[in-house]
């Protein structure tokens, strides 16, 4: 069994999800700014042209404003809920 986080919600309904997150914020701009040099690069090298290069940009963007938007709305829709952090189950037991 893999960690869990387990969620219980004011309207009774009690949650288990797994902890998988997606990337800190750190981490999501460093990737984002690795593409976008590399695209920037790939494009003054001649090898990608302009319009790719756009897309490329505006793909990140649009990805950063999804992830807000989708914060946003889970902030608004999920009722507060106490949070169990449940932790992986050890196989080694003490006999």
């Amino acid at each position: 069994m893999q960690e869990v986080w387990i969620r219980n919600r004011a309207d009774g309904v009690t949650e288990l999800s797994p902890k998988l997150a997606p990337l800190d914020v750190g981490d999501r701009w460093l990737i984002i700014s690795t593409v976008v040099m590399s695209a920037a690069g790939f494009f003054m090298a001649g090898v990608m042209p302009a319009p790719i290069l756009a897309t490329v940009v505006l793909s990140c963007v649009a990805g950063e404003v999804v992830l807000g938007a989708k914060a946003i709305v889970l902030a608004f829709l999920r009722p507060l809920a106490e949070v169990h952090d449940v932790p992986r189950f050890d196989r080694r037991r003490a006999r």
